[in-house]
């Protein structure tokens, strides 16, 4: 194995998109900070937020774009207090891609199940506002979409994970915003985590402060490099508990309404997966006229694009780090690569990298989640990998002349 200038096997880079580059992790930015008496004050804050993150996608399937939603308000009273709710109930049966865990110890009765709490309704017979816990809470907190609250009971540390909706592939998000009710102090904040498992820096500082009020905090990352995994929101100091008045001793207690949250997307790309969901996707190219046909199995829709020409080979990747597949191809005449990224199609990237004859062999060969752009050149038994981490182009023997590289064996 050795590493070779582009120069000496090569034609010159001639185009390269930025996202090749990005690194894969960075900053977030609050995009989203209110704070007010009642749902009045937050609302424009809330409604900006949504606009960024897109349409509502609702409940199940999965998508390239939009948002999703939780209110608690659909949640049946018998998952309701006094009883606990399961924690992938927005994964499963509400598909969602939401899970929660608390740092409480787990139900008595139930040893697998952790304690997270929706609050009741008026007509359930419970105290509304968690008040079945502590009667002050009914007063003390008010929701922004009546009439349910949500609570990690006997913690006040809450986490949520993601996943494709109704699955259990792990997933990632590039946008979380929560309303918050009655925040009294600077104790209450959002971390995120990256997919490996750093945490993100952002410039939002605490939730802001409103006694009885609402608080509403909506940070974004505006990279496809750049994914949470996971958030952790501290609650104020204290959980909530029929010993923990707010306001008495310093006490400061804390619960959430709705939680909103750009649509999740797989963490680790897969192979002929253009939507992003995890799973491989019904594709065709079509050399006659350069269209691809896609069947996207999230959203069970089709979508048409306009890509090369005749005699080119379709290439599968993920070269923008998006975990979504790349429309792509390779033209064996000139050995050149064109690409249409999925995080920017309007700026394909037209690339030299192989010789006439060259089979195309992408993969992540460099474990920086991107697709690197490789060859297998059959006269010589050679592989040719242009890493997208540094730039440098790697050379490998490996094979005979006659073999054929499992990686382009379709082609």
């Amino acid at each position: 194995m050795k590493f070779i200038s582009i120069n000496t096997c090569f034609r010159a880079l001639t185009f390269i998109f930025a996202a090749a580059s990005m690194a894969l992790t960075g900053t977030a930015q609050c995009v989203a900070d209110s704070a007010g008496a009642n749902p009045a004050a937050i609302q424009a804050s809330v409604d900006g937020f949504r606009a960024l993150l897109g349409a509502n996608n609702g409940i199940g399937g999965s998508f390239t774009s939009g948002r999703r939603e939780i209110n608690w308000d659909g949640v049946p009273d018998g998952s309701a207090e006094p009883h606990f709710l399961s924690p992938d109930f927005f994964n499963f049966p509400s598909k969602r891609g939401a899970m929660f865990t608390t740092t409480a110890q787990p139900d008595p009765d139930n040893p697998f199940l952790q304690p997270v709490a929706v609050s009741s309704t008026a007509a359930s017979g419970t105290a509304v506002r968690f008040g079945n816990i502590n009667p002050q809470y009914t007063t003390e907190f008010q929701a922004f979409s009546p009439q349910r609250l949500f609570t990690g009971p006997g913690s006040n540390v809450l986490e949520v994970s993601f996943f494709i909706p109704g699955t259990s592939i792990p997933a990632s998000v590039s946008a979380f915003g929560s309303v918050f009710t009655d925040v009294d102090t600077a104790a209450t904040q959002i971390i995120l985590y990256d997919e490996s498992g750093r945490i993100i820096p952002h410039n939002c500082g605490p939730v802001l402060a409103a006694d009885k009020g609402l608080s509403f905090k909506g940070i974004s990352l505006d990279q496809p490099g750049n994914r949470i995994a996971r958030v952790l929101m501290i609650l104020g100091n204290a959980p909530l508990s029929a010993t923990n008045t707010d306001g008495v001793n310093g006490v400061d207690v804390v619960a959430m309404d709705d939680f909103i949250y750009s649509e999740p997307r797989a963490i680790e790309h897969h192979a002929d997966d253009f939507d992003g969901d995890g799973t491989p996707d019904l594709s065709v190219f079509r050399p006659t006229n350069g269209q691809w046909f896609v069947l996207n199995s999230g959203s069970n829709t089709v979508s048409i694009n306009q890509f090369g020409l005749a005699g080119d080979i379709p290439v599968d990747g993920d070269f923008d780090g998006d975990r979504r597949s790349d429309v792509a191809v390779y033209r064996p005449a000139s050995g050149t690569w064109f690409i249409m990224p999925s995080s920017d199609p309007n700026s394909p990237a037209i690339i030299n990298f192989g010789l006439a004859g060259d089979v195309p062999v992408p993969g992540n060969y460099d474990r920086d989640r991107r697709s690197d752009i490789a060859v297998w050149r059959p006269s010589i038994g050679d592989y040719f990998i242009r890493n997208s981490s540094t730039g440098q182009v790697q050379e490998t023997h490996f094979g005979l002349q006659g073999d054929i590289p499992i990686k382009g064996s379709s082609h």
